[in-house]
This record gives structure tokens, C-alpha cells and sequence, in this order.
């Protein structure tokens, strides 16, 4: 790892030094007359004849910087808003102050709204700043944006929950619940867009089904901007979150930092059944309250521009769960074919779980000329995660004698994850070529003590310890060229694994493979409003470090998880074709998948086991059609429905080896309307109404659901105070039944997130609330499958 490191720096070191002579030597900075920094300035460098030599924008620190020509002899900066100035080369100063153009000020008011979805070519952008989405948090954003299907807390995308998410193509160091508890603290009024990326390109990873990137806004002004926020929501129970994000952007370093601490309980509801060919039926009631002692989530970064080519980034993220307790008591009836109660047995389940995770990371970016740029990223992330358990059994048997058992197991897992990567992108006019590598190592060690009695050493049989290792090489590249009415992109990624794992009572297993991933996309302009566009991505899933443990973890003494040493990666092939006129985007897709990986729950007879197992089925493929709008009815009122059709088919082989498919034709949607209640408060407000069709996953049939959210924001204090009201589920019906029904298996069980209630979020800012996030892109992917 050392020696890999070393070279990469000798490589990047070696390249800075040989481009040292490319730096421009024209360059400078564009301000108003208060001194705030104008970024996007149009800075034109003329000859003695006014031919135009050079064009570039300020950047959002206001700079400016021309490559040196001897034929250059003035410089002309205009800006909207702004008198145009020309100025002689030789005269030019170090800052150059634009003044405003009362003139155009005073006669014309220029109101533009951005499109809230637009089609680009290998992306779906859904734009939030003008909607009332902006006053929550990143979270429901997510949640509310078209395409993608949430059903609780689980996301997906065509059927598909293998989601990346990344914020400004950097991918979040979290996962799961903590994914979830980052975001809800990720302020929406710093996030610009998501954009949905089916198909990603050649210069993501090839990991993952699609890829759900949150852009934040950049920054424009110098000063410092803060804000603290306070955000309780009611279900079943109650969740108290206090945050506080404050960002300070200046002329060499931009510093930013947020933190927030939740606490309060949550709670799950599930039955499940079990029903056996000789007539009778287990019947499970699952509520889980648990109470959170409390959570910390946190990041830091610094920018440091070293001069106005090269910028340093270091940062650093944290999740720290003190502790989710829970004490479950869970009552099993047992009936027999009559429907009557003759056996019964009550968990007592007694649980415990806490993590920590921790992420630090760098980015180097070294901008050649206007065109060239090279960026070298690097992270560590270290994870801890203890998961421990007291369970006492009653059991209550029909013609036996009333007795009691007990275990206990304590699951510990610690992942230390590195990786390297750089990227170099030449981008002109009407072309850009990328190219890129990367290197990653991954070392996982999960221990699994399984204890019959209170006291004593662990049953050797029944507990185990898995060791899982992992490399990773990538390289890619990429083309795009635009022509008349033309665009095309092309990529191709290569990627290089290397695992091997050691399991207690399984053994050593080792795999490696190579795989090219082509990406293509065409895009055409029909007229200046209609595109039609093409794309094509082959992709792959690769199984969560976890999944391929094959311990038992026990959830009672009827049922247990347990993952698969041999699972074998997901590849999918990605068809679409997509046609955009205005704010109406439709696109007809198909995917085909080999090897998907899934959790699926199978019974045995023989001993009533209920075992969920993680594990490969045979092929998926699906086929169908999505249809996105936006419409302004009125300057004040706005409606934006999505439909999707989707043919689903999944194939599977059963306990019994014989190939089964299960398939749907699934039909839902959202339907949106917002209306601006009044424009000088920002009062705002939005209805929702999700609905989809039953579904299919591997050996499940899932039932279909509906959900109305209702969200109202405003602001007081001269914007320094906002409110916002988010009433989630209006009629309580985002609920679920899971069955599986085919040769002696049957059974299913319904599901409830706790869902339905209110939150109230109270934000107050300080300082200049013109300073934005500033965008960074470095890629991260291999967390995701902690």
C-alpha cells in the first residue's frame, strides 16, 4: 500500500513539476465597486486590429487568467448589469473594479426561473431551488425526486435499490441509517439540483445501478455564512435533530464545517407468517421501539488555494452512534388448519447496538490552462459497529411441558477502506477527453460469538469469524464531441478485482476478475426545444463485504440471516431512449441483469426455520416507460406529474431446483403542485401524492401503496428566520405485505416504517447568506458497500 501511494505521488509530483512552464502569466481579479468578487465575468483579450484572441469567465473567487500571447494588447470585461470596460494590457491593474449600469438597472427587470427538470445528455436534472423542497433537507429531497420510488426509508430506481449517492460527484461516506442521518442534516437551501443518472458515465464507478447526484450551490460572494437549525418530527414517537453548518470563504482559504446531535425513538412494525403444508400457520408479531441515546454526524473542510492554479482540499467526516437500545417483547402464535390457537412461544429479545465511522480525505486540483486540469483525490475511512444481544424464549408447546431457552450474541465488524485516484480532463468548446485511474484496498474483519448459557465460553459450532480482503484497480476514459445539432459521448472503464476471504468452519476462498464497461450516448437536436437521445451502459453490482459472511445471526431461536461466501457479481446491460420537448421529458428503457443479488426467505418444514439469506437468483429483466412534466399554470401555481411503466421479470430457482418467474406489470407516479403563497415571505406550498402497482423481488410478490406528504415553508426577520411544516403520510397508507408462494414455501409478512406524522423545523441564519457551498468533485464508492 505504502509503495502504491509513493508512486502515485512520484506520478502527480512529476507531472506539476514538467507543467510549471504552461502557467499563464495574464491573469488577475474582477470586483464590483463594494469589493464583493463578480464571478463569471466575460474577460476578452483583443489584438491591436480587435480581433478577439482569448474568451474566459472570472471564476467564483472573481479571477481571471489568460494564457500569455504576445499578439494580445487589451482586455474587454463586460457583465450583466455592469458598464463594459476596456482596458490596455500594459495598464491593466491587479483588480478591476465594474461599475453598475443604472441605466439598464432601472429600465429592465430581468425574472428568470430555471426549468425544474431538464434532459441532459446522459442525465435527468431535477432542479428544487424554486420549489418548497428547498426549506427541508436533502433527505426528502431525495425522496420527492422524479424517478426515484421511496418506500420508507428504502430508495430505489427501476425496481433497483443498488443506488449510489454523491454530493458534487463525491460520493457520501455514509450508508443505510447513517446515509439517512447525514442527509436530514444537509440543509436543502445549499442543494441546487439531483441529477439522475441512470446510465452513469465511464468516469463513475462501474459499481452500483445508478448513481443520485445532489449538486450544492457554489460560492459567489467573500464573508462568512451560518445557520442554526432546530427540527422535531412526530410519529409514533418522537425525534428532536440540532444542527448548526457555517462556511467561510475567503481570498486564499474557504473553510466549512456543520454538526448535528439527534435524539428521540423510532419504531417498526412487522407480522410475520409462516404457513406449512400439514395446515398450520406461525404467526409473529415484530414491534421494535428503539430509543436512540444519541447521534452525532459531522464533516469539516478547507479549501487552500495555493496560487490561482493550483488548490489543496482537506477534510474530514464522522458518525458516531452512542447507542440504539432496544427491549423487544415478541408474542408467536401458533395455529392449526382450523384457525385455532394451540401452541404459542414469547422472545424476549434484550438488544444493543453502537458505531462509530470516520472518513478523511484530500483532493489536490492543478488547473494547466483553461482547458487542462488533473485532480488527485485520496481517502481512509475506518468503521466500527458492535451488535449485541440478550434473548430469552417461553416456549408454550401443544402436548410438552412449558420451559424456557436462552442465547446471546455478540457481532462485531471493523472495515478499513483506502483508496487513490486521479483524473485528468482536457475540455474544449466542442470537445472534452477525459482519463482517469484508481486504487483501491479494502480489509473487513467481522466476528460473530454465539453463547448458550448467561455465563461461559462462546459455542465454537455456532460462532465464527470472517476475514474478508479486497483490491481494486480502475482506469477509464472518456470522449465527448458536440457538432451542429449533434452530440456524442463514449467511454469505456476497465476494472480489476481481487478478493479473498477466510471464514471459521468454511475456509479460504479466493476470486479475481477483469471487466470492460462501455458507455455510449447520442444526443440530437430535433428543433431548439425537442432532443431525442440514446445511451447504452453496462454496469455491475458487487456484493456488500457483509453479505458473503456465512455466519448465522440469529434473530430468535426459529430464525436466523445468513449471507453467502460464493456470491457472484450483479452485470447489468442499460438501454434507453429518451425524447425531451420543453419541460416534457419521456424515455423508454430496457435492463437486463445477470447474477442479481438479493435477500430472499425460505422456510423448512422439518424444523420450522424461517432463514433469510442473501444469495444470487438466475436473471432479471425489465422494459418499460417513464414520462416526466413540469407546467406552469400560473406565475403562482405549478403542477409536475411522473408516471412510470415498468414490465418486470425476475427468474429464480427454488428449494425444489426447478426455475420459477415471477414477474409484474407495475404502474405508478407522483403528482406534484406547489403554489407561491406569497413572494416577498417565500411562502410556499407543496402537495405530493406517490402511488405504484404491486411490484416483484426475486421469490417476493410486494403489494403496491400510496402516500400523500404536505409540506408549507415561510420566512420572517427579513429572511434571517425561516419556518417549515412537513406532514408526512396524510392517511397512514405507505404500508406493505411481502409473500412468497411457490412449491411448499408460503409465507409473507406486512410492514410498516412509522411513517405517518409531522415535523416542524425552525433555521435561523447569521452573516452573509449570499456565500454558497463550493462544488467539489472527487468520486468515492467502495464505502457504499459497508
Amino acid at each position: 500500500m505504502v509503495r502504491i501511494l509513493i508512486l502515485w505521488s512520484i506520478l502527480l509530483l512529476s507531472v506539476l513539476v514538467n507543467a510549471q512552464t504552461t502557467n499563464s502569466q495574464i491573469k488577475g481579479k474582477v470586483t464590483d465597486n463594494k469589493k464583493e468578487l463578480l464571478a463569471f465575468v466575460t474577460v476578452v483579450a483583443k489584438d491591436a486590429d480587435g480581433k478577439i484572441v482569448q474568451s474566459v469567465y472570472t471564476d467564483e473567487q472573481g479571477v481571471y487568467d489568460l494564457d500569455a500571447n504576445v499578439s494580445i494588447t487589451q482586455l474587454e470585461f463586460s457583465y450583466v448589469g455592469f458598464k463594459s470596460q476596456t482596458i490596455a494590457l500594459g495598464t491593466a491593474p491587479a483588480i478591476v473594479e465594474l461599475a453598475e449600469d443604472n441605466a439598464i438597472l432601472e429600465e429592465v427587470m430581468i425574472t428568470a426561473k430555471r426549468p425544474t427538470i431538464k434532459r441532459e445528455i446522459d442525465r435527468l436534472v431535477f432542479n428544487v431551488q424554486d420549489t418548497p423542497l428547498a426549506t427541508t433537507n436533502a433527505w426528502d429531497i431525495l425522496k420527492q425526486t422524479p424517478g426515484v420510488n421511496a418506500i420508507g426509508d428504502n430508495l430505489s430506481i427501476r425496481g433497483s435499490s443498488s443506488i449510489l449517492v454523491t454530493i458534487n460527484d463525491r460520493k457520501v461516506m455514509l450508508t443505510g441509517e447513517q446515509l439517512k442521518e447525514m442527509l436530514e442534516s444537509t440543509d436543502g437551501t445549499q442543494v441546487e439540483a439531483v441529477e439522475v443518472i441512470t446510465n452513469p458515465p465511464a468516469k463513475y464507478d462501474a459499481q452500483g445501478g445508478a448513481v443520485l447526484n445532489i449538486k450544492l450551490k457554489k460560492n459567489v460572494n467573500l464573508g462568512y455564512k451560518g445557520s442554526v437549525t432546530d427540527r422535531f418530527k412526530q410519529t409514533t414517537y418522537a425525534v428532536n435533530t440540532l444542527g448548526t453548518q457555517h462556511f467561510y470563504s475567503g481570498d486564499k482559504v474557504n473553510l466549512s464545517g456543520n454538526y448535528s446531535y439527534t435524539k428521540g425513538s423510532g419504531v417498526r412494525y412487522n407480522e410475520d407468517n409462516v404457513i406449512y403444508e400439514n395446515g398450520e400457520r406461525w404467526s409473529t408479531d415484530l414491534t421494535r421501539m428503539n430509543k436512540m441515546r444519541g447521534r452525532h454526524s459531522f464533516n469539516a473542510e478547507m479549501d487552500v488555494k495555493v496560487d490561482s492554479t493550483l488548490t489543496l482540499t482537506l477534510g474530514g467526516d464522522g458518525y458516531i452512534n452512542e447507542q440504539t437500545k432496544g427491549d423487544y417483547v415478541i408474542p408467536t402464535l401458533i395455529y392449526n388448519k382450523e384457525g385455532i390457537v394451540e401452541s404459542n412461544y414469547t422472545t424476549f429479545n434484550k438488544k444493543r447496538a453502537n458505531m462509530d465511522t470516520y472518513t478523511g480525505y484530500f483532493m489536490l486540483d492543478k488547473k494547466f490552462s483553461q482547458e487542462k486540469n488533473l485532480l488527485w483525490s485520496s481517502y481512509f475511512t475506518y468503521d466500527n459497529q458492535k451488535d449485541n444481544q440478550d434473548v430469552r424464549t417461553e416456549l408454550n408447546f401443544k402436548n410438552q411441558v412449558p420451559t424456557e431457552r436462552f442465547f446471546a450474541t455478540k457481532d462485531n465488524s471493523r472495515t478499513r477502506l483506502a483508496v487513490s485516484g486521479i483524473d485528468y480532463t482536457i475540455d474544449k468548446e466542442t470537445t472534452k477527453w477525459e482519463l482517469g485511474g484508481k486504487y483501491s484496498i479494502v480489509k473487513a474483519l467481522y466476528s460473530l460469538d454465539f453463547f448458550d448459557t448467561k455465563t461461559g465460553n462462546p459455542n465454537k459450532e455456532k460462532s465464527n469469524d470472517y476475514d474478508y480482503q479486497e483490491i481494486n484497480w480502475a482506469g477509464y476514459t472518456s470522449f465527448t464531441k458536440k457538432w451542429d445539432k449533434w452530440q456524442v459521448k463514449t467511454g469505456l472503464r476497465g476494472e480489476y478485482t481481487g478478493i479473498q476471504t477466510k471464514s471459521t468452519g468454511v475456509g479460504s476462498n479466493t476470486q479475481s476478475y477483469f471487466k470492460l464497461f462501455p458507455t455510449a450516448y447520442v444526443k440530437y437536436d430535433l428543433t431548439e426545444q425537442e432532443q431525442l437521445s440514446f445511451s447504452y451502459g453496462k454496469r455491475i453490482d458487487r456484493p456488500s463485504y457483509s453479505w458473503m459472511n456465512p455466519a448465522k445471526s440469529y434473530y430468535n431461536l426459529f430464525s436466523y440471516f445468513q449471507g453467502d461466501p460464493d456470491l457472484k457479481p450483479t452485470i447489468s446491460h442499460n438501454f434507453s431512449l429518451s425524447y425531451n420537448w420543453n419541460q416534457l421529458n419521456i424515455e423508454l428503457f430496457y435492463n437486463r441483469e445477470s447474477n442479481p443479488s438479493m435477500e430472499i426467505s425460505y422456510q423448512e418444514p422439518e424444523n420450522n426455520m424461517l432463514i433469510y439469506h442473501y444469495t444470487n437468483i438466475d436473471k432479471r429483466q425489465l422494459a418499460g416507460m417513464i414520462v416526466n412534466y413540469s407546467h406552469q399554470i400560473l406565475p403562482i401555481w405549478s403542477v409536475s406529474p411522473f408516471l412510470y411503466l415498468q414490465q418486470q421479470e425476475d427468474y429464480f430457482y427454488g428449494v425444489d431446483k426447478k426455475l420459477y418467474k415471477n414477474d409484474a406489470l407495475i404502474f405508478g407516479g407522483r403528482l406534484s403542485t406547489s403554489v407561491d403563497i406569497e413572494k416577498k415571505s417565500n411562502w410556499k406550498a407543496m402537495l405530493t401524492y406517490n402511488f405504484y402497482t404491486p411490484t416483484v423481488q426475486g421469490t417476493f410478490r410486494i403489494s403496491g401503496y400510496q402516500r400523500t406528504d404536505f409540506i408549507m415553508s415561510r420566512e420572517f426577520l427579513k429572511n434571517k428566520l425561516s419556518a417549515n411544516l412537513y406532514v408526512y403520510n396524510i392517511f397512514g397508507s405507505d404500508r406493505q405485505i411481502i409473500s412468497t408462494n411457490y412449491a411448499n414455501q408460503n409465507n409473507y409478512f406486512k410492514d410498516y416504517s412509522d411513517t405517518q406524522g409531522f415535523a416542524i423545523s425552525l433555521k435561523y441564519n447569521l452573516g452573509n447568506q449570499k456565500v454558497k457551498y463550493s462544488s467539489k468533485e472527487i468520486e468515492m464508492t467502495e464505502k457504499d458497500r459497508l
